[in-house]
């Protein structure tokens, strides 16, 4: 370049100077300012000359990470070529060109770009674990956790998508949180959550009884498995659709039952279904069964059982019903008509003693129902009835059991203990009355007796036993002495154990001739409460007995010989 200074020649003209030159260097500055967005496809920008072209490259030049950018008021801005997703420490080599000519300087820059958090959708139900999925960067390491529990879950990235399904249940009714984080490019991304619950799956119920096919009575409670505490359940006539009576709500899982509504006669066909919280369950396998009049029931005989000549038949049947009962192989009922009610049906009947057969039919309505399996039990003798002796009456070794039975049968009297010793047996005399000499060689004590009555070889029950108290020991008479004479009033002497004794008249013992004498183990004596008769008598003693030396509450009686009295 030349330059001439000049100056006015006062003539307003101008005097100038020879002209100096000199070389001009002009360089096209640097770009400066340069930023970036930090997305996963950035934005670089920054400030250059006016007119020039801002190109980026790849470090060493050989290729360009975005398109060149014009320079206009001093900035200029470009978007990278692609996405460059989570990005850590990428140089970019940066220049401004004019006319061809390139700043001097490389500009060189840095960029980090941190992964965005991972997208989680909103968990699908699958009963108690749901299944969750999102979307990832592609190739990023996925780590899942959960509100409940410390364990970290790495997650599967297919190529930007993802989804997990916790093989552990997680608990019902409770609100869980998933979190999930993605590492890329040597960095951890923002969390990304989602809140859900788990509801225990509606179980499909299973019904079991009535069983497939069976024939049933018109009031009839559903069984089945697979119920659900809190649920509702309805049973289902699944021919016509329509609901079977009210649901019921259960208290329980596992087993449940549903009563029904008084059903019709006629073959049914139904289901069933729970709903939880208005969550329904998938009906159960459908159950045909068919509603018929059924046999009676027997409650009283049971097969094998025993039951006296004159027995009451018992049992239950449809409310309303009739029933007959037949003989096995009989052409005429036994009993007919006998009406059901509200407690059922029992009928009086009188058979001989024998096994003994029967089937009954019920009646409803004009329906019958089928006849009842055979039923076989024992016709046996009642049980004969102990008069004498009377409850806990004292008794010696030798002592009458009587009472009455039924004229022909055999009456065995036996202990009642667990040995069921015989002791004595005896016919039922045509005025129903027996009795039973019984000789005891037990020590003494409290004994029951029992008493079986007999006939064509059925034994009837057990009487009731009935307690008395067996005395063997026997004291002694000693005063008046065999042969002697006395006098009124009679005195009398012996020996015995400690307790209380009496002396009775032989003839009659309710007469009482001295009551209340003490013994002691130097013997008793004691007067006569009465004057005696003149002439023979005799006399007999029992005592009670205190020692429980040998566990005896009382003595036997022991008679005196033949004493005179002599007249007044």
């Amino acid at each position: 370049m030349k330059a001439v200074q000049r100056f006015p020649d006062g003539d307003n003209g101008w005097i100038d100077s020879q002209p100096y030159t000199f070389p001009v260097n002009l360089r096209l500055p640097d770009p400066t300012d340069i930023t970036y967005t930090p997305v996963y496809r950035p934005v670089f920008s920054g400030k250059g000359f006016n007119g020039a072209t801002v190109m980026l490259f790849n470090p060493g030049g050989g290729s360009k990470v975005a398109p060149d950018a014009g320079v206009s008021s001093g900035q200029w801005q470009s978007m990278a070529s692609e996405v460059w997703g989570p990005t850590f420490k990428r140089e970019v080599h940066i220049k401004q060109y004019l006319n061809g000519v390139p700043s001097p300087t490389w500009q060189e820059i840095e960029v980090t770009i941190p992964p965005l958090a991972p997208v989680m959708n909103v968990p699908v139900e699958n009963g108690l674990s749901p299944d969750l999925n999102g979307t990832c960067w592609p190739g990023a390491v996925l780590t899942l956790t959960f509100s409940d529990s410390t364990t970290e879950h790495p997650v599967e990235n297919n190529n930007g998508t993802w989804s997990f399904r916790r093989t552990e249940p997680f608990a019902p009714e409770v609100t869980h949180t998933a979190t999930l984080i993605q590492t890329a490019a040597q960095q951890t991304s923002p969390e990304a959550s989602r809140t859900f619950t788990v509801a225990l799956p509606v179980h499909k119920p299973l019904i079991t009884d009535p069983s497939p096919g069976a024939e049933v009575g018109r009031v009839l409670t559903v069984r089945g498995r697979d119920g659900m505490a809190e649920a509702s359940m309805q049973v289902r006539d699944a021919q016509f659709q329509t609901e079977l009576g009210d649901p019921k709500v259960l208290t329980a899982d596992g087993e449940w039952s549903v009563e029904l509504p008084v059903l019709e006669f006629r073959p049914y066909t139904i289901d069933a279904q729970q709903t939880l919280r208005g969550e329904p369950s998938e009906r159960s396998e459908t159950l045909r069964f068919e509603v018929v009049v059924l046999p009676p029931e027997f409650d009283v005989p049971q097969p094998g059982g025993n039951l006296p000549r004159s027995m009451t038949l018992s049992g239950r049947g449809m409310q309303g019903g009739r029933v007959d009962i037949w003989l096995q192989g009989a052409s005429e009922p036994l009993i007919e008509d006998v009406f059901v009610g509200a407690d059922g049906w029992s009928a009086d009947v009188t058979l001989p003693v024998g096994e003994t057969t029967i089937v009954a039919r019920q009646r409803f309505e004009g329906r019958p129902s089928r006849d009842t399996a055979p039923l076989t039990f024992n016709v046996v003798p009642a049980a004969p009835f102990i008069e004498t002796p009377a409850t806990d009456e004292p008794i010696g070794r030798r002592v009458v059991v009587s009472g009455f039975g039924v004229p022909g049968d055999t009456v065995t009297v036996k202990l009642g203990d667990a040995t069921h010793a015989v002791l004595g047996s005896s016919p039922v005399l045509e005025d129903r009355t027996w009795s039973v000499t019984v000789e005891f060689d037990q020590p003494g004590g409290l004994y029951g007796l029992m008493a079986v009555a007999s006939s064509e070889g059925f034994d009837s029950a057990d009487s009731p036993a009935r307690s008395v108290v067996l005395g063997t020991y026997q004291p002694s008479i000693d005063v008046p002495v065999v042969g002697g004479w006395v006098d009124n009033p009679v005195r009398f002497e012996g020996e015995g154990r400690p307790g209380v004794g009496r002396v009775v008249s032989w003839f009659n013992p309710d007469q009482v001739w001295a009551a209340g004498l003490p013994v002691a183990s130097s013997g008793w004596q004691g007067g006569a409460s009465q004057s005696l008769a003149a002439g023979g008598n005799w006399c007999r003693f029992r005592q009670t007995i205190t020692d429980t030396a040998d566990g005896a509450t009382a003595s036997d009686w022991v008679e005196s010989g033949r004493f005179e009295v002599r007249p007044h």
